[in-house]
């Protein structure tokens, strides 16, 4: 009894840290929408000799959104933290190596937001920001699904590949998105540099990225109705789907009526459901492959596929 009471406390920590994990992502994004992004000039102070916003700033409100960002990062790095304490009384080597990644993530996106606010805004800096938070995601998924004890069933290896590929493409689309809004006009800062990419090409490579994903997912959610391996999947790959076909809604919405803030922020959103939808499935596929095994498989496979 007092196992299982504990299994549930630390799905609950974990499902925390996820959560802290994919809603800062959305905040930032406000940040940059709002034209925020150097509401606080410098770092880690918010104004020059002050580590809180002070009323001689002349950045306004914009100084409030982004200080609250900055307090927001506390909260993570809480979860986070909170995570890998439950996960030492395992006595579990795996699962302990595996959850201090979050905190040491989280201290490292600290770390790369100061250098976003020093170097101006730079789109390069922005969008790794972005995909390190995309990363500690998929970590956080693998852990709460270690707590969350659902069982892993064989899929065969033409739909472990097909998956993984899914997923791939799943973090082309991500990528290419951050590389669109990086030359679009939501900069974060009037000041702030762009990239030097016609934005209307962008949003059409990222468009038909998206409905090779999105091709892909169909096939996928067919495949879970017709094949008895895949069946277990029916209920997650329709979650997707849903998303997907919202996230293409506004997608489309947002390029059409000029891309409004809030739409765009919404669009943000869905990107992080879409990935969380999407790491759980990938995970539930992995059979009788360790929680570290599996975020191994998918790097490898990330990175072979930039090589080509």
């Amino acid at each position: 009894m007092k196992n299982q009471n504990f299994s549930k406390r630390a799905k609950f920590v974990a499902l925390i840290n996820l959560i802290t994990q994919s809603g800062i992502i959305v905040t930032g994004a406000i940040v940059r929408l709002t034209g925020s992004g150097l509401g606080c000039p410098t770092w880690p102070n918010c104004a020059p000799g002050s580590l809180v916003p002070v009323a001689s700033q002349v950045e306004g409100f914009h100084k409030f959104i982004e200080f609250g960002n900055r307090l927001l990062t506390f909260v993570v790095l809480i979860a986070a933290l909170a995570t890998f304490i439950v996960s030492i009384y395992t006595k579990n080597k795996k699962i302990i190596i595996f959850s201090c990644l979050p905190t040491l993530g989280t201290i490292l996106q600290a770390i790369l937001g100061g250098i976003t606010v020093l170097t101006g805004l730079n789109p390069i800096t922005v969008m790794l920001h972005f995909l390190l938070s995309i990363i500690l995601i998929s970590i956080s998924v693998l852990i709460y699904f270690f707590w969350s004890k659902q069982a892993k069933y064989s899929v065969g290896q033409i739909f472990k590949n097909y998956i993984s590929f899914l997923t791939i493409i799943g973090f082309l689309v991500i990528i290419l998105g951050t590389i669109t809004t990086g030359s679009g006009p939501h900069s974060g800062d009037e000041i702030a540099s762009r990239f030097d990419i016609d934005t209307r090409l962008m949003a059409w490579i990222h468009a038909d990225t998206v409905l090779l994903f999105l091709g892909l997912v169909i096939g996928l959610f067919l495949a879970t109705w017709t094949n008895n391996k895949l069946y277990f999947l029916k209920n997650n790959v329709t979650v997707l789907l849903a998303i997907c076909i919202l996230q293409g809604l506004i997608g489309y919405s947002q390029w059409f009526l000029k891309l409004p803030w809030l739409l765009v922020a919404f669009h943000v959103l869905g990107a992080v459901l879409t990935w969380n939808a999407l790491m759980l499935i990938f995970v539930r596929s992995e059979e009788h492959t360790s929680e570290l095994q599996s975020l191994r498989h998918l790097v490898c496979r990330l990175l072979l596929e930039k090589k080509k």
